[in-house]
């Protein structure tokens, strides 16, 4: 049986998916929100896990060499994932803050 994922929309099977408070989310959404997307927690996880859950969202990993680059694109991504509710020129804000902090790098 198949199952989406409600943070990244994926189908996922029932063993690669976890149930918590009537949600399913897949495995690699699931360790990362355990992290409560703190950067200490972050850090501690596999790159493997940092990488798929960047991939699950359509972000390019292909220019990060540090786990530390990885972990600032989770966190960059999380907080425009999160900010469903706002409106266009709050968004657009985020997106700028995002974009600059990629080229100042």
């Amino acid at each position: 049986m198949k199952h989406v994922c409600c943070d990244c929309k994926q189908d996922f099977c029932s063993v690669c998916s976890v149930s918590h408070e009537n949600l399913r989310r897949c495995c690699t959404c699931h360790l990362l929100r355990e992290t409560a997307f703190q950067r200490p927690q972050l850090m501690r996880l596999k790159v493997k896990d940092l990488r798929r859950y960047l991939a699950l969202r359509g972000v390019p990993t292909d220019t990060c060499r540090e786990k530390e680059d990885l972990v600032d694109l989770v966190l960059c991504h999380h907080g425009l994932d999160s900010e469903d509710d706002l409106d266009s020129s709050s968004l657009n804000s985020s997106r700028s803050q995002a974009s600059s902090f990629f080229t100042e790098s």
